[in-house]
């Protein structure tokens, strides 16, 4: 694979996600403004908020980040498989759960003391959009939005859509624009670390089943003890003891995986030419997503 070839396919994919970003973020505001003017009952609704954001993810967003995706694939050589069909067996999937929960866990620590580090820096509390999305929902929304949403939606967009963009230049390539991507993608320093940490496994759960719906059950399973039972552990406390020990179980198990560096061959092959990776990062594509995604980080850490 030449550089040109990759340089064009990293920018292409750069510009996909900042198409899905921009929408994503900003093209409900026409459709408020026009509720507000003729039925503005509905902005007070949660509901409705929650489907307006949903119908453009799904229906504008996702299908326009796919388009400029699709234009990034270049050809793949006969001898890189694109996918492993293997069948996972509920231990095996119990194994990525855990270690995906153990990861979460960690890296939120990590992402949580740097937006205190922020904090100390601002002189005040720097913003947390993960815990202010949450309670801004009631149980029942936060449940369709992080756990059958968002994993149908960021498994096909962050595994399958960009391994077709970029799988044909190696799974280590492809294993680290995935996470890096999901991770840019979250624009906010909390989830940076764990979006990063729970992509790679995540990613590499699809390269080895070449099914995404491995993913996608793993995604929404560690999005409902991250997000959902934590929610209903306020009133509960027995599943806030309950969450307190698969955390302690799961992160020393991460550690243990870690530090035995098991359970993940990557193969290499094709091999990248002398200067891939500075094609794949330094292209207006992929420098306009990451300013886009810090900028948000930002936005979120000053004014929120």
């Amino acid at each position: 694979m030449g550089i040109r070839e990759i340089r064009k396919s990293y920018n292409r994919l750069g510009w996909s996600m900042l198409a899905y970003m921009a929408i994503y973020q900003f093209m409900s505001l026409p459709f408020l403004l026009l509720v507000k003017q003729f039925w503005p009952e509905l902005l007070s609704e949660t509901w409705f908020n929650l489907i307006l954001n949903e119908v453009i993810q799904y229906g504008i967003a996702l299908p326009v980040a796919v388009l400029i995706m699709n234009s990034a694939k270049a050809p793949k050589p006969q001898e890189v498989r694109p996918q492993r069909k293997y069948r996972l067996s509920a231990g095996e999937f119990l194994h990525y759960l855990i270690l995906s929960i153990g990861l979460l866990f960690l890296f939120n620590i990590v992402g949580t003391y740097l937006n205190y580090l922020i904090s100390l820096v601002k002189g005040s509390q720097a913003g947390n959009i993960v815990e202010q999305s949450l309670t801004s929902y009631s149980i029942p929304q936060a449940f369709l939005l992080t756990v059958i949403s968002a994993p149908i939606g960021e498994e096909l967009l962050f595994r399958k859509c960009i391994f077709r963009a970029v799988g044909c230049y190696g799974e280590k390539a492809f294993l680290f624009t995935s996470a890096s991507l999901f991770m840019l993608m979250h624009g906010n320093v909390i989830q940076y670390p764990y979006a990063f940490a729970v992509g790679l496994v995540f990613g590499w759960v699809y390269l080895r089943t070449g099914s995404i719906w491995y993913s996608i059950f793993l995604h929404a399973i560690v999005n409902f003890v991250g997000g959902i039972l934590p929610l209903l552990g306020e009133d509960v406390p027995a599943i806030m003891v309950g969450l307190s020990i698969l955390y302690l179980v799961s992160s020393g198990y991460a550690i243990w995986i870690i530090w035995r560096k098991r359970y993940f061959r990557v193969r290499n092959k094709p091999e990248l030419v002398e200067g891939a990776l500075d094609a794949a990062l330094i292209n207006p594509g992929m420098m306009l997503f990451t300013v886009a995604s810090f900028v948000m980080a930002g936005y979120i850490i000053l004014y929120l």
